[in-house]
């Protein structure tokens, strides 16, 4: 699950009250929640206003430090109306598959996910990914390579209506993901 806050307050409070709110994730194997601070956010998403997509973060926390993990979200989206071409969609999303596909040996990536959300493309879809450190983050993502030459096709064709990308400190965390405390990788 993935949920926005006001302010810290409120983030904390509900990863403290998670299982209150979430009874059906007692008794998993495998549970991690974390209060993240985003620190760099560049671009647009419909999360608040669907009609009038903009910046989701006004005030961003003080940068992670070089060496400490972050958490990366990225989304992409579409003006979901009669003259939607389809086959941008499809095109971007086949771009990201590949990339994702790439990902599976990226030093400094602990790991990746995609959602969608009820309503498919009326929510701009997110990818969430774990890293070692922003200096991983910055080879995979400007470096030579998959993800860069798709950027670059995305944008000579205008695959995507809006995208952004969001970089996020962890404050605190609770529990493990694929084995391992994510601020510890």
């Amino acid at each position: 699950m993935l949920g926005l806050h006001e302010d810290e307050e409120s983030a904390h409070s509900l990863l403290e009250m998670r299982s209150q709110i979430a009874p059906w994730m007692d008794g998993r194997r495998e549970t991690y929640s974390a209060v993240l601070a985003p620190f760099r956010h560049k671009g647009e998403v419909n999360f608040l206003n669907r009609e009038s997509p903009g910046a989701v973060f006004g005030n961003l926390a003080e940068p992670a430090a070089p060496e400490a993990p972050l958490v990366v979200i990225t989304s992409a989206g579409w003006k979901v109306n009669a003259s939607l071409d389809m086959k941008r969609v499809e095109k971007f999303g086949a771009g990201v598959a590949g990339v994702r596909i790439g990902m599976t040996a990226v030093d400094g990536l602990h790991s990746q996910q995609t959602f969608s959300f009820p309503g498919r493309l009326t929510v701009d879809p997110v990818t969430v990914t774990f890293w070692r450190d922003d200096a991983a983050v910055r080879t995979f993502s400007y470096g030579p390579g998959g993800h860069r030459r798709q950027m670059d096709i995305m944008r000579a064709e205008d695959l995507a209506d809006r995208t952004s990308f969001t970089r996020f400190r962890v404050l605190h965390s609770a529990g493990s993901w694929y084995g391992g405390d994510p601020q510890r990788w």
